[in-house]
């Protein structure tokens, strides 16, 4: 190996392990890390959330106990589950969805990428177990970006973080069941509440 090569390695070892190293430490400490996520509105509108309970063993599956499950109805009977797990300083709380339900035993039948608005970007899933179908569409927010894609959120929050910002990640899941097979009404009321609450996730989940 000549002295050219060796420090063209010698560099790119030497940011994969900055990287690595920074992408594990805790963000810097400011007012943000008062944020509470369970303190996002109980009523939207229309919309009337209920808490659903977690057990221990979710929490610490998932690192974190700054996080919720609620369904929501309307006056109209219809319901959408949100599902939100928020941090400021692990960026691993925030996995893919299909890590739980293939994990569980749904089988996931469609998969692609969606527009929730014109500033969240989401991956919308229709996923079967036994006779049921669910509508399931999720997004990955850092900091005031939306994605779809895990990997863009992870890096991030760590090239954020390597410039000295804090960038907090969540995941933010909509899941509604889909009625007389009827996949892109379930869509569009997954769509419409988004709309709903998409003012207010800046606010409580900056």
């Amino acid at each position: 190996m000549n002295n050219k090569t060796f420090i063209i390695v010698a560099a790119i070892m030497a940011f994969v392990a900055v990287v690595a190293l920074v992408s594990y430490l805790p963000a810097r400490t400011d007012i943000a890390l008062k944020t509470k996520v369970a303190e996002f509105p109980m009523t939207i509108g229309e919309w009337q959330g209920k808490e659903l309970p977690l057990s221990e063993l979710d929490y610490k599956i998932l690192e974190t106990k700054n996080l919720f499950v609620r369904d929501y109805k309307n006056a109209g009977g219809n319901s959408v589950m949100l599902y939100v797990v928020y941090s400021e300083d692990n960026r691993k709380v925030s996995h893919p969805p299909e890590v739980c339900y293939m994990g569980g035993g749904v089988t996931i039948v469609d998969k692609s990428t969606v527009e929730l608005s014109p500033a969240i970007k989401a991956m919308k899933m229709i996923v079967e177990n036994k006779d049921s179908q669910q509508m399931v569409v999720y997004t990955f927010k850092a900091g005031d970006i939306y994605t779809a894609q895990y990997t863009k959120q992870q890096w991030k929050v760590v090239f954020d973080r390597l410039l000295g910002k804090r960038t907090a990640g969540a995941l933010i899941r909509f899941s509604t069941n889909i009625k007389d097979n009827n996949a892109q009404t379930a869509f569009r009321l997954i769509k419409s509440f988004c709309s709903e609450i998409e003012p207010l996730l800046a606010k409580h989940m900056p």
